[in-house]
C-alpha cells in the first residue's frame, strides 16, 4: 500500500512538472510569434490591406520608395484638418519615387470613398477592416503618422495630428515635407 502510494505521488508529481514544462513552452512559443510593434530604426510592419476601388496594397512591394503611413478615420477632425496637407505633400512629389499610404480605421470603402470626394483627394486609401495593422504600428489614438525610408525602415512617427508651424516646427507639415525630401535625396 505504502509503495502505490508512493508511486501514485511521484506519477502526480512527474506529471505537474510536465505540464509546467509544456505550459512554458508554449507561451514562450506565444511571446515569439505575437505581433511587434513599429518602432523608429526597425523594419516597418506590414501592410496588406484592401485599397479603395480593388486591389490589394503590399509596403514590401514599395521598397525603393519613400512611404508615408497616415492612420486616420472620417470621423476624425485632426485627420480631417491634414488630409489636405498630406494631398499637397503627395501632389508636390508626383514624379518621386514616394508614396502616401493613408490607412483608414474599420471603415468601408463607400464612406472612404465619399470623404475623399468630399475634399477632393486622390491619396491611395487602404482598409483596416479589424484594425491589425494600425495596432501593429501602435497607433491608439487618430490619425498617426509614420515615414519609412527606401530600405523599409521605419525613421519617424507621431502619434497625434501634424501641427502647424513652418518647417523648424517638428512634425508640422512643413517639416514632415522636408523630411521627405531628405530621405528622398539619399537615394
Amino acid at each position: 500500500m505504502r509503495r502505490s502510494r508512493r508511486l501514485l505521488i511521484a506519477a502526480v508529481g512527474l506529471i505537474a512538472v510536465a505540464a509546467a514544462v509544456v505550459g512554458s513552452l508554449m507561451l514562450l512559443r506565444a511571446a515569439q510569434t505575437a505581433p511587434s510593434i513599429a518602432h523608429t530604426g526597425a523594419p516597418a510592419p506590414q501592410i496588406a490591406l484592401p485599397v479603395v476601388g480593388g486591389g490589394t496594397s503590399n509596403l514590401e512591394g514599395e521598397r525603393g520608395k519613400v512611404v508615408l503611413v497616415n492612420f486616420w478615420a472620417t470621423w476624425c477632425e485632426p485627420c480631417r484638418s491634414e488630409m489636405p496637407a498630406l494631398q499637397h505633400l503627395a501632389d508636390d512629389l508626383h514624379d518621386q519615387p514616394f508614396v502616401v499610404y493613408s490607412v483608414d480605421l474599420q471603415e468601408d470603402a463607400e464612406r472612404v470613398d465619399a470623404f475623399k470626394r468630399e475634399l477632393g483627394l486622390t491619396l491611395y486609401a487602404v482598409l483596416d477592416d479589424n484594425g491589425d495593422v494600425t495596432r501593429s504600428y501602435g497607433v491608439h489614438a487618430l490619425p498617426a503618422t509614420f515615414l519609412i525610408d527606401q530600405r523599409g525602415v521605419l525613421r519617424e512617427q507621431r502619434l497625434g495630428p501634424l501641427l502647424n508651424g513652418a518647417a523648424d516646427t517638428v512634425w508640422s507639415a512643413a517639416w514632415l515635407s522636408a523630411q521627405v525630401r531628405t530621405l528622398l535625396a539619399t537615394t
